[in-house]
């Protein structure tokens, strides 16, 4: 991963956080059937939002892009987590950008009483790659973040996509 990316400088987070990333990371590749490959984990910082940018990914090959597009289709539904948690997950289709493939977003929104947060994850995969672009929240953080939907992630991903992808 580049030492910047589309203005972002890349920083580092503890090792734990790094772990819990990673963990993540694996658990989404799951279902896509992503077991091999080379991972590639990157955090960047983000002042305009003061969130950290998280990119995650694979490279290999066997990847089945028909897979991603299953879940970005799926209805939108809500579960409960047995801690007094709703979570709402809804999923779309975005636009892959030039390097073709699948892409889309899942935004989770998170109740507990009258509280509720909002996250949003966008992932792209082709037969050899497979991505995602979320923000990741600074221990310190001081103020909500707002806009941070698959519209505004959607083309983070496209444009951190450009930049870090190669095509060969």
């Amino acid at each position: 991963m580049p030492s910047t990316v589309v203005g972002l400088k890349q920083t580092t987070l503890p090792s734990d956080a790094m772990a819990k990333i990673g963990s993540t990371l694996a658990q989404e590749a799951a279902p896509l059937g992503v077991t091999g490959g080379t991972p590639a984990v990157a955090v960047y910082d983000d002042p305009q939002y003061d969130v950290y940018i998280i990119i995650a990914g694979y490279n290999g090959s066997g990847f089945d892009p028909s897979k991603l597009t299953a879940l970005v289709d799926a209805a939108p539904k809500t579960t409960e987590d047995g801690a007094g948690d709703r979570i709402t997950t809804n999923s779309m289709p975005v636009d892959p950008g030039p390097h073709a493939g699948t892409a889309g977003c899942a935004s989770e929104l998170l109740q507990n009483g009258d509280l509720a947060t909002e996250s949003t994850v966008c992932s792209w995969m082709t037969a050899t790659t497979m991505g995602s672009v979320s923000y990741y929240p600074k221990p310190d953080q001081q103020k909500m973040v707002f806009g941070t939907g698959s519209d505004v992630i959607g083309k983070l991903m496209r444009d951190v996509r450009q930049a870090v992808e190669q095509q060969s």
